[in-house]
């Protein structure tokens, strides 16, 4: 049999119920690639062992229940309350390229008026906007993220054009 190539997915919380049913949390942005759950994989005695599930309910943020065929009762499922669990990454949907921000860091910043400014190094997301990050000069400078200032993103060459404000880089300096 072949050796599944694992992924951290997310993390045991706590029992529910008498029958053995575990309240978990998923990273949202491996349960949107789920195909169908049915193995997960627990480290137990540093072995990753496979937990075949039954039963699960999962939500858009991550959250969920699930139970597996042999955990009949509470007892059984609080040996596993506190672990992570691993999913087979082969039993993953493909990641689209380009659709977080995360996809972008490490793309050149090229301003308008002043031509290469760094290289983007975070996407900030708060939550009212997005924030940039790149180093001008040794110093960390944040930026809008939005349609006024970033004009194109080229994926091929990978850079950003944008349009820093008026006096922004000058604040930093």
């Amino acid at each position: 049999m072949e050796e599944p190539s694992l992924i951290k997915a997310g993390k045991l919380n706590k029992t529910f119920g008498l029958k053995g049913h575990i309240r978990f949390f998923m990273d949202p942005e491996i349960a949107d690639r789920i195909k169908k759950l049915d193995t997960i994989f627990v480290m137990l005695q540093k072995k990753p062992l496979p937990f075949f599930v039954d039963e699960l309910d999962l939500t858009e943020s991550g959250h969920g229940m699930i139970h597996f065929e042999d955990v009949k009762d509470k007892t059984a499922a609080d040996g596993l309350v506190g672990r992570e669990f691993f999913v087979d990454g082969k039993k993953l949907k493909k990641k689209k390229p380009f659709t977080s921000f995360a996809d972008f860091i490490g793309f050149e910043l090229i301003d308008e008026n002043r031509g290469l400014v760094g290289v983007l190094d975070d996407v900030l997301q708060l939550p009212q906007h997005e924030l940039g990050r790149f180093l001008f000069n040794g110093k960390e400078v944040l930026f809008p993220w939005n349609e006024e200032v970033v004009r194109k993103i080229d994926k091929r060459k990978k850079e950003i054009s944008i349009q820093l404000p008026e006096g922004l880089l000058e604040v930093y300096l």
